[in-house]
């Protein structure tokens, strides 16, 4: 229980910083690609065919082995005259990840993103 409230307030204290520095980075990969989101708060924008995703990444706080990922996504699909066709706002999420293993999140319209620590080799068996 204890625990469960310094993370909470860990949390918080996060959302109330925007741009701060994060102590553990975390790598997001999809299909080929991938990026690094180093700072909390800022969003980070991923396009895909005609869908773009934005992404953040409020808290990241080590317990043991586990890493605790506090996240928010969201997408926006468009036709192809421009027109916004979908939309997909998820709540703020948390997800574990352990030193060397990815967890996949689902952002929307069937793709498939996966976090990971930065600063960390990865297994490439992910489990979902």
């Amino acid at each position: 229980m204890v625990r469960i409230v310094i993370f909470a307030v860990t949390l918080m204290f996060s959302l109330s910083v925007v741009a701060a520095q994060l102590k553990h980075p975390i790598k997001v990969r999809w299909l080929d690609s991938s990026t690094t989101i180093s700072k909390a708060n800022l969003p980070q924008e991923i396009v895909i065919q005609n869908i773009t995703f934005s992404i953040s990444i409020s808290a990241v706080v080590k317990e043991k082995q586990k890493y605790y990922v506090a996240y928010h996504c969201s997408s926006e699909k468009v036709g192809k005259d421009g027109d916004v066709i979908g939309l997909y706002i998820g709540e703020i999420d948390i997800v574990s990840i352990f030193k060397s293993k990815a967890v996949a999140i689902d952002c929307g319209f069937n793709y498939v993103l996966e976090l990971s620590l930065a600063n960390k080799s990865i297994n490439k068996d992910i489990k979902s």
